[in-house]
C-alpha cells in the first residue's frame, strides 16, 4: 500500500483534496472549504517533518490548533477564520481517510480554542507600568516591536516585517509611515505618526541589522516561536494589548474623551455619556464617535468602525 492510506497521491494536500472529493457528502463549496483548510494543516505539518497521513497524530493537530488560536489573538488571522473550522477540517480528512477510525480532537477542550468576545467589558490594553517592566524584561529587539506596535497600533507580524529605517524617513518628511509587509490581505495603509511613533522607530533602527526586524539568520516562523516563549516567560500571553493600547489612545486624541472600556461606558450610553463630557448635543457626539471609529479602523487595517468595539468598548 502506498501512503497516505493509498488514498493515490504521494503530496498529502492532494491526497486530502482527493478524498474529500470521493467520500465527502456535501456541497461543493464544502468540498472547496475543507479541501483548502486542509492544505494549510499538511503545510503547518509538512514544516515539522510530517508529510504521510499514516503520521499525523492528536498531538500535531492539538499543536496546529493552538498555534490558529495564537495567531487570532494576535490579529494575524480574520476573525471569521474561525480556528475550530480548520481544526474540523483536518478531523474530516482523517476520518475519511482511515474509514472512521481516526478519533476527533475537540477544538475547545483539546486545543483550548474558545469563541471570539467581540464585546468586551474589561480593557485589554497593556497599562503603561506593565508595558515597561516587560520592556526590561522581555530582550531589547522585542521591546523595540513592542513599542512600535504600541505607538502604530501594528499586528504582530507586520512589527516583525516593518523597515525602521524607510518608516522613519517616510515620518519625518510626511508626518505618516506606510504599511506594506505583513498586513492582513496585503494591502497598504498609512498610519499617523506621533512623537511616540519617532521614539520608537530610533529604537529599532539601533537594533535592526536588516531589511526588518527579523535577524537576519531567522525565518520568520523561527523568530515568532522565540518571541512568543519570550512573552511566556516575561509573563505576558502576547503582543495584541499593544494594539489595544494604540486604538484606546487614538480614540482619546481623535474625542478629546476616554475610551467607552475605560471610562465603563455600556454601549447604549456612550452617546449620551460623550454628550454630556464635550457639552454638546447629541448627534453631534455621535458623528464624533462614528469618525473616531472609523479612523482608527482605517489606521488598525480593519476598515469598519464596528470592529473598532473589539478595542474601545
Amino acid at each position: 500500500m502506498s501512503r497516505n492510506f493509498g488514498i493515490g497521491s504521494r503530496d498529502m494536500a492532494f491526497a486530502g483534496r482527493m478524498i474529500v472529493e470521493r467520500r465527502f457528502h456535501g456541497s461543493d463549496q464544502s468540498k472547496a472549504d475543507i479541501a483548502q483548510r486542509w492544505g494549510f494543516f499538511s503545510k503547518f505539518a509538512a514544516e515539522r517533518g510530517v508529510k504521510k497521513m499514516e503520521n499525523i497524530t492528536t498531538e500535531l493537530v492539538i499543536q496546529y490548533g493552538q498555534s490558529l488560536q495564537c495567531e487570532l489573538d494576535a490579529g494575524e488571522r480574520k476573525t471569521s477564520s474561525a480556528p475550530k473550522n480548520y481544526v474540523s477540517a483536518v478531523n474530516t480528512v482523517m476520518r475519511l481517510a482511515t474509514d472512521h477510525q481516526w478519533a476527533p480532537v475537540r477544538p475547545g477542550k483539546d486545543c483550548g480554542i474558545q469563541p471570539r468576545k467581540y464585546l468586551p467589558t474589561e480593557t485589554k490594553a497593556m497599562p503603561e507600568a506593565t508595558h515597561q517592566t516587560v520592556q526590561r524584561l522581555i530582550g531589547e529587539r522585542i521591546a523595540a516591536m513592542m513599542a512600535l506596535q504600541r505607538a502604530f497600533g501594528l499586528r504582530f507580524k507586520e512589527s516583525c516585517l516593518l523597515n525602521p529605517k524607510l518608516a522613519l524617513r517616510e515620518a519625518l518628511k510626511h508626518g505618516r509611515i506606510t504599511l506594506k509587509a505583513g498586513t492582513k490581505g496585503g494591502k497598504r495603509r498609512s498610519i499617523p505618526c506621533r512623537p511616540c511613533g519617532i521614539a520608537a522607530l530610533e529604537k529599532a533602527i539601533l537594533i535592526q541589522d536588516g531589511r526588518s526586524m527579523i535577524p537576519k539568520t531567522m525565518s520568520y516562523a523561527d523568530f515568532r516561536k522565540e518571541c512568543y516563549q519570550a512573552a511566556a516567560i516575561a509573563g505576558i500571553a502576547g503582543f495584541h494589548c499593544e494594539r489595544h493600547f494604540y486604538a484606546q489612545s487614538r480614540y482619546t486624541e481623535i474625542t478629546g474623551a476616554p475610551a467607552p472600556i475605560n471610562a465603563g461606558w455600556t454601549r447604549r450610553e456612550r452617546i449620551l455619556n460623550l454628550a454630556a463630557l464635550l457639552n454638546i448635543d447629541e448627534n453631534k457626539a455621535k458623528q464624533i464617535d462614528h469618525d473616531a471609529r472609523l479612523q482608527i479602523s482605517l489606521e488598525l487595517g480593519n476598515k469598519r468602525p464596528g470592529i473598532t468595539r473589539v478595542y474601545t468598548g
